[in-house]
């Protein structure tokens, strides 16, 4: 159940204008479920016997953990999720990362585009989400990076980009979220 602050539930009332509509709206605003976050990790192994998912050969699993080796190596390089949840959601996340960076290399291949941090002119774009707008925008003609240079394109690369891609698909991409 969620916990809401007390300007959460003042402004529900005031949106809901009655005691009974407001009512239902703290009601279905409480038992939204909580959002997952697949950016904490435990420092800790987990106990021997401890149900908990991976990513493994293209699909996601369910493990109990035995403290040996393999369950020591998912643990050590991130591949261990208390709920399966957290894996089908990072497993769906690789998949469409690996996607839009190799087409954003298809791109740059067929432009013969290389990003080149000496050349100060170069127009340098990437992704970004602007959560004001909740839209996807790009930003570009930088000499200094934010990313990995296989996010980078021209931004002719950036509007084909745009075209092959949702909206929807651009923000999990960028923050993990979904719309």
């Amino acid at each position: 159940m969620k916990e809401l602050t007390i300007e959460e539930i003042s402004e529900l009332f005031i949106i809901s204008g009655g005691s009974e509509a407001f009512m239902k709206k703290l009601n279905d605003r409480m038992n939204e479920p909580e959002p997952v976050s697949i950016n904490y990790k435990a420092r800790v192994y987990p106990k021997n016997g401890t149900d908990y998912w991976c990513i493994d050969r293209r699909q996601v699993g369910s493990c109990t953990w035995a403290n040996d080796g393999i369950d020591k190596a998912r643990f050590n390089t991130g591949n261990y999720y208390a709920t399966q949840q957290e894996a089908d959601l990072e497993f769906e996340w690789r998949l469409l990362n690996t996607q839009i960076l190799n087409t954003i290399a298809m791109l740059n291949k067929e432009e013969n585009w290389v990003v080149d941090w000496e050349n100060l002119k170069q127009g340098k774009c990437y992704l970004t989400w602007n959560s004001g707008n909740n839209m996807v925008t790009f930003a570009g003609d930088y000499d200094y990076r934010y990313y990995e240079n296989n996010r980078y394109t021209s931004t002719l690369g950036i509007g084909k980009l745009r075209e092959l891609y949702t909206e929807g698909e651009f923000k999990f991409w960028i923050t993990k979220e979904k719309i």
